[in-house]
């Protein structure tokens, strides 16, 4: 249900109306004259807007497919938006400081409370254009219902997101070891399961600090409570926001003016044992006619889930964690002022202490504080992000931005060997970003389609890196500059009354970046967007994207091994060796991909939306080891590019000097370079390629019953097929639905019922089987269903309470085969060990 903070989904709509207070004598009784056509509804309230200098909010949403009918005459502000807003279904609310325009459906009894705040469009730099690709909303509503505790559950509840990569819950021994790992605990969003730092994250609109070693952004440090809604393009925008957006964006959309303080409470725990959760938060702000402020504390704690609690991890010795001890605490702050009636200033903060505990057992039946790992992580982000917006004049303007973070990791890791600590070793990463950008968007000219509009920027990236390590520290920077420009032309207008174009419009975007470390790259992006009718929008985007190497991932150096020739190959002496080299290479460079996304979208009737989505994305040059076991590789011909015959002196001892230690003798007789007849470099490279097609749908329907209640029903599915080649000339081998890759086919469906004192709500969650292909003879992992039941009841004014079972029917991991029993005894990447969860949440607002 739409409740305080949540009643609008609010976008600004004036550039040049954005800044400037408004008065309630100006609204009510200041008149100008208009002479305004008939045209789109959007350009005729930015157009009002700025002839009246006053503050107009709405959603870009809201507005799309309406048209404005003729506005001529002497009318105050209030009259001439009541004027524009007649028969469509929308309706402005005005107060002292600002107009907001919002939907007949959103009207509440506390809908004078409802916030607005500055435009923040996801996959595009220009107000008010329509998206090519359909943008998935997550609301703080929608998180509530679905009684989810932090961002991190929100990634992984979503159809088109795999688990995999970067999650709290990744197991040990779970498929590649470079892509599924976590270092600290992090949360992260992994679209399509093409891998954490492949989908850029972004805080309204602001890109935030690194977190770890893999260039993820940490969601779980957002708290909650703050988040007003999550916007996601799973379509490239490289074009748009630069590397990282391969398989697309998620924008994560702050609460633009609260006003109030709330708390919260919440217990829990999962009924099979362990997993026991604390949750406490505070939540406050405060708006003025000129800015407002919003400051968010969360803080979290939740304990361990062993294996002997779950009865599929018997493979596992009982004190094993499956689930890690966690506990963090997180600061959020976000505030915006108007400096003078064109000048306004914003700043968003963030600031997140975490600890993670885990414990592995090395055998079934010896515990692990005798043979066994311990392992602690500790992990500090900060980061702040300021803005200063102006308005030009004539509806251009001009935006600067920065940003400053850093993110620590420490902790250790101490190996038990016989009741003795063997070992003790301690964690280092740190990440360092610093970002600034300025651009200015505004209108070209006019055509009968309404405004040509442009935006353009540059700006300038430093990313520093520092990872310990006990073969050797990796120090390194990696800087970028850029320079963007996007395109909107739009074609037809509703005002038109063109038969079979209610609207059509083209979207074109370019951005070229530098590197320090790599040759220059442009990408581009192509969009249209057609209306026929009303009620149906299509849209087809082609692009390109690209994702940088992580400065871990391309700096920590390679080994160099002696090995007997024998091994690698047949027909060569006894006495012959060979060298090879494994590991990271500093000439890695760039991954690139080619998208495609066709979509369509129907709103029939109203409270009814119908999206489909077919994509498809071609990735090239992404980073791999060539061959994963170099046993025989000297006999086959595919792996001849790998190989140097006889190689000379000079080589050998260049590859030797480069290696992180030296030669590494593992043929247990003397380096002689004249015995050595082969060189494999088995180094990483740009070297696979990965395709991904597939299909998305989803459809939402709300129903206005009696009494002020609602029935809401949402249901979303995402279609996946992805394959890969790891060299030119090898088969292609399937990744979706195969064991740590996401599987074929992921729905959701729910169902809301209720109105502003009560809300209960069912989610039904799908997953289709896996194949486990690591045996001689292939493993099928059945399909996996869940329930999840919410209840919401406000007991008292501001008071709410909530309860929340989870996997109500306690369906559970199907167990795999292990080689060693340190590793996870099922499949972390798309499977919790959860199992049914029971929750209470009590929340108090004023």
């Amino acid at each position: 249900m739409l409740k305080k903070s949540h009643s609008l989904v609010a976008l600004l709509v004036g550039s040049a109306a954005c800044l400037a207070p408004l008065t309630a004598q100006a609204i009510q009784e200041q008149r100008q004259s208009y002479d305004l056509p008939a045209q789109d509804l959007g350009d005729a309230l930015r157009r009002v807007a700025a002839q009246a200098d006053i503050e107009l909010y709405a959603s870009s949403r809201d507005l799309e497919g309406k048209a404005a009918p003729p506005l001529k005459g002497d009318l105050t502000a209030r009259e001439a938006i009541e004027a524009l807003l007649k028969d469509s279904g929308l309706t402005g609310r005005f107060e002292s400081a600002s107009a907001v325009i919002i939907s007949h459906e959103a009207v509440a009894p506390d809908a004078a409370s409802a916030d607005a705040g500055p435009i923040i469009v996801t996959g595009s730099r220009i107000a008010g254009a329509p998206a090519a690709a359909p943008v998935i909303q997550v609301t703080s509503e929608d998180i509530r219902n679905a009684g989810q505790a932090d961002l991190g559950e929100v990634a992984r509840s979503l159809p088109q997101n795999f688990g995999g990569g970067h999650n709290p819950g990744i197991g040990s021994g779970q498929g590649a070891p470079n892509e599924n790992v976590n270092v600290n605990g992090a949360s992260s969003f992994n679209l399509r399961g093409i891998g954490p730092n492949a989908t850029l994250t972004l805080l309204n609109g602001n890109r935030f600090a690194y977190s770890g070693a893999s260039s993820v952004i940490d969601v779980s440090a957002i708290p909650v409570s703050a988040v007003e809604r999550i916007e996601i393009v799973a379509d490239g925008a490289s074009a748009i926001y630069g590397a990282d957006a391969v398989a697309g964006v998620v924008n994560i959309l702050l609460k633009p003016d609260y006003d109030g303080v709330s708390a919260m409470a919440r217990i829990g725990a999962s009924t099979d044992g362990g997993n026991v959760q604390q949750q406490y938060g505070l939540l406050g702000g405060k708006a003025w006619a000129s800015g407002g402020l919003l400051a968010a504390y969360d803080y979290s704690r939740s304990s361990s889930i062993r294996a002997g609690d779950r009865d599929y991890a018997g493979a596992s010795h009982p004190d094993t964690m499956l689930f890690p001890a966690i506990w963090r605490h997180s600061l959020l702050m976000s505030g915006h002022q108007t400096l003078g009636p064109d000048i306004t200033l914003a700043a968003d903060l963030l600031y997140k202490k975490s600890r993670l505990h885990s414990v592995t057992g090395y055998a079934v039946d010896v515990p692990p504080d005798q043979l066994g790992l311990d392992n602690v992580s500790t992990s500090e982000t900060f980061g702040i992000a300021p803005s200063l917006a102006a308005d030009l004049g004539g509806d251009w303007r001009f935006k600067a931005s920065g940003f400053f973070g850093t993110d620590r990791t420490g902790g250790y890791s101490d190996l038990f060997f016989g009741g003795e600590r063997l070992t003790h070793l301690d964690k280092h990463f740190f990440n360092r970003n610093l970002a600034l950008e300025a651009g200015f968007q505004g209108p070209l000219f006019s055509l009968p389609g309404g405004d040509v509009r442009i935006a353009f920027g540059a700006g300038a990236r430093r990313n520093d890196f520092f990872a310990g390590s006990l073969t050797g520290d990796v120090d390194r920077r990696r800087d970028n500059l850029f320079a963007y420009g996007e395109l909107l032309v739009p074609i037809t207008q509703p005002a038109q009354e063109i038969a079979g174009l209610h609207r059509l419009s083209l979207t074109g975007a370019l951005r070229f970046e530098d590197y320090s470390d790599a040759r220059g790259i442009v990408t581009p992006k192509l969009g249209i967007v057609w209306e026929p009718v009303a009620i149906l929008r299509l849209g087809a985007s082609w692009g390109r994207s690209f994702k940088m190497p992580t400065l871990y991932q391309q700096y920590s150096g390679y080994s160099a091994i002696l090995g007997r020739a024998s091994r690698y190959g047949t027909g060569y002496p006894e006495t012959a060796n060979i060298v090879f080299a494994a590991g990271p290479d500093s000439r890695i460079g760039p991954e690139r991909s080619e998208n495609v996304t066709l979509s369509a979208q129907l709103t029939p009737a109203r409270g009814l939306e119908l999206t489909a989505a077919w994509y498809r994305i071609d990735y090239r040059d992404r980073v791999a080891t060539p061959v994963a076991s170099l046993l025989g590789v000297l006999d086959k011909p595919l792996y001849a590019g790998l190989v140097t015959l006889n190689p000379t002196a000079a080589l050998l001892n260049e590859i030797i000097a480069g290696s992180l230690l030296g030669l590494e003798n593992s043929s247990n007789r003397p380096y002689d370079p004249a015995t050595t007849v082969a060189f494999i470099d088995n180094r990483d490279r740009n070297i696979a390629r990965q395709r991904y097609s597939g299909v998305d749908v989803s459809m939402r329907y709300r129903i206005e019953l009696d009494d002020g209640r609602e029935l809401a029903l949402s249901a979303a599915g995402s279609f996946l097929k992805s394959d890969q080649q790891l060299l030119p000339g090898a088969t292609w081998t399937p990744l979706a639905g195969t064991i740590f890759h996401p599987s074929r086919f992921r729905g959701r469906a729910g169902l809301t019922y209720g109105n502003e004192r009560f809300t209960l709500a069912a989610f039904v969650s799908h997953m289709s089987g896996l194949d486990d292909e690591r045996q001689a003879v292939p493993v099928r992992i059945p399909a996996y269903n869940m329930l999840d039941l919410t209840a919401r009841v406000q007991i008292a004014k501001g008071t709410e309470v909530s309860v929340a079972i989870l996997n109500l029917l306690n369906a559970k991991p199907t167990a795999i085969a292990t080689a060693l029993a340190s590793e996870t005894p099922f499949d972390t990447t798309n499977y919790s060990p959860t199992g049914r969860f029971a929750g209470l949440t009590v929340r108090q607002e004023w």
